[in-house]
């Protein structure tokens, strides 16, 4: 598979991992049966992701994906002698458990598993060892349950999210920027201020533009393929929801899996004792990405909801995922101060940053926007 021949030939990201101290994380090898190990899967959608993004992308060595072994909830973009994008293992693995983790608690989507709709006696949690799955081409004829395959879906969202937020850091001149003002390092997500120099409000900045320019991309694939659009039935007999025909599902699943993403990365820096964050707290990290999606969704002629019930699928199910993390953690949820975020805050943040924009924008103008074109590692050719 795509993601096997490719692991252990980028050269940029080895070069990138060395810089930090990182090394490269190895994922362990298929399984009989078709069984793949989740790394794997994920590396192989990742790459056909940024392939589809650019040509730039597509062509062989166009850029450079891969894992580094380590405990932080953390990821990097570096820009060498090509584009490189690196998630932690941590990442996968924390956001792997939690959506699989999730699907346990039966109060969470009590009829996604109707059992009258999808003929099953139960959905039980995932058999076997957690973190290899059934490779996509690999026929079967065992049923998935539907939890199942509602975590693998919720997963893949948030670590396209994950992986649209690392593009956004390239494509937008944030790492040529780094380059020019901070030294040659990569552009990290925990620890920007610490390690390069931005100052706080600079650093916040920059994550917002990469996290609009992330939640567009999400959202413009939740359209195009309605990851979702199979859980709708069970989705709506839990849940009173402003209906968007057949995209409501998506819409909804969507805001879920990206405000989890933002959680698990809320306790993340509180673990690592960050102080200076370069996010804001998750409710209000996703409440600054409302209008964001609100706009495009009506520019794009993706979707009729006016704000209102934007707000509503965005509140209801970042509240969905905050109680579901909550009582994974077993402790308790504070709706009303979820629900705060959404009000004054999150204008007040948005301020700052159009505030800071203005003196940002004219130091990432001259930078070229979009993927970089791969130069050759390879020495040049001599000339007889």
């Amino acid at each position: 598979m795509l993601g096997t021949t490719m692991l252990g030939h980028d050269t940029a990201l080895d070069e990138a991992l060395k810089s930090l101290g990182l090394t490269h994380f190895m994922p362990p090898a298929p399984k009989p049966g078709g069984m793949i190990h989740v790394f794997q899967m994920l590396e192989a959608r990742a790459r056909g992701r940024l392939a589809g993004l650019s040509d730039d992308y597509a062509a062989p060595g166009g850029v450079d994906f891969g894992f580094a072994e380590h405990r932080e909830f953390n990821a990097f973009a570096q820009r060498s002698s090509r584009d490189v994008i690196c998630i932690y293992s941590a990442t996968v693995r924390t956001m792997w458990s939690l959506c699989n983790a999730v699907m346990t608690i039966r109060e969470v989507f009590p009829w996604i598993d109707d059992i009258d709709r999808l003929g099953e006696n139960s959905a039980p949690p995932p058999k076997g060892e957690l973190f290899f799955v059934r490779e996509e081409n690999h026929a079967s004829e065992e049923i998935e349950p539907i939890r199942r395959k509602l975590a693998a879906a919720i997963f893949d969202v948030a670590m396209d999210f994950a992986l649209m937020h690392e593009v956004g850091h390239l494509w937008n001149g944030h790492v040529d920027l780094l380059h020019q003002e901070g030294g040659p390092l990569p552009f990290p997500e925990m620890r920007l201020i610490e390690a390069n120099g931005f100052n706080l409000a600079e650093a916040q900045a920059l994550e917002f533009d990469a996290d609009s320019f992330a939640i567009q991309k999400v959202f413009a694939r939740a359209y195009r393929e309605n990851q979702f659009k199979e859980f709708s039935e069970g989705l709506l007999k839990d849940h009173r929801l402003p209906l968007d025909g057949e995209h409501t599902a998506s819409w909804f699943f969507t805001w879920f899996a990206v405000y989890a993403f933002f959680r698990l990365f809320d306790e993340a820096c509180a673990a690592a004792n960050i102080e200076q964050r370069p996010q804001p707290p998750a409710a209000l990290r996703q409440a600054c990405l409302l209008s964001t999606v609100a706009a495009v969704s009506a520019r794009q002629g993706w979707s009729s909801l006016a704000m209102p019930h934007w707000a509503t699928l965005a509140t209801d199910a970042g509240l969905e995922a905050e109680r579901a993390i909550c009582r994974l953690r077993r402790s308790g949820v504070n709706a009303n101060a979820f629900l705060a975020a959404w009000e004054g805050p999150a204008f007040d943040q948005i301020e700052i940053y159009l505030q800071t924009w203005d003196a940002l924008g004219p130091r990432l103008a001259p930078f070229k926007r979009g993927a970089m074109a791969a130069k050759s590692d390879a020495p040049p050719a001599l000339i007889s």
